[in-house]
């Protein structure tokens, strides 16, 4: 018997480990234009999700979606059809920057959507994403970005310290010797 208590205060107690919890969690971050990107050059911005929340040392990203909203900037409406935008995204090789950038023809909101999968690498390292539009033909206007993060964020909940569990494992071997006692003396009675 008392080695079955002991055992569970060793279990209980001294080799008590704590685990956190995760809970489904939506991160999102807007960039706002607008920005004049002339013909042949580009923007670069960062989207960043640790402002929102997001912690990159405990926090999983498991998916997300990129808007962008670009316009023509009107100042030449006869070149206007022949205006494209290349956005490009962080990338995990070939076949990513063939998924995830892409060239964008017809503008407006939400003229591009997608994501990456060195974007995903990128946001769950550090909790940013990092984009870049390049003017191929024509100016025109960015107008901002919307992102949305969708993963698993680490649940804030009270977890005991090892040492308070050891604690109460010593006062359960307590009870348990006293209630053993008590039973030996009631038996030499």
């Amino acid at each position: 018997m008392l080695t079955k208590i002991v055992s569970l205060v060793a279990l209980l107690g001294l080799s008590a480990t704590a685990s956190a919890a995760y809970i489904p969690a939506t991160w999102s971050h807007d960039v706002s234009g607008p920005v004049a990107i002339g013909s042949g050059q580009s923007h670069e911005y960062t989207h960043d999700i640790t402002k929102k929340g997001f912690n990159a040392a405990t926090d999983l990203v498991t998916g997300f979606l990129l808007s962008i909203d670009l316009y023509d900037d009107g100042s030449d409406p006869w070149y206007q059809p022949l205006e494209i935008a290349f956005v490009d995204l962080p990338s995990a090789g070939l076949v990513d920057d063939l998924l995830g950038d892409g060239l964008v023809f017809s503008f407006g909101d939400n003229a591009f959507q997608g994501w990456s999968i060195g974007g995903l690498a990128q946001l769950n390292d550090f909790g940013t994403l990092t984009i870049t539009i390049k003017s191929v033909l024509g100016d025109f206007i960015f107008g901002g970005s919307h992102l949305t993060a969708n993963g698993l964020a680490q649940a804030s909940a009270s977890v005991p310290e090892p040492a308070t569990l050891g604690l109460l494992g010593l006062g359960l071997l307590g009870v348990g010797l006293s209630a053993r006692r008590r039973k030996n003396a009631a038996r030499q009675n």
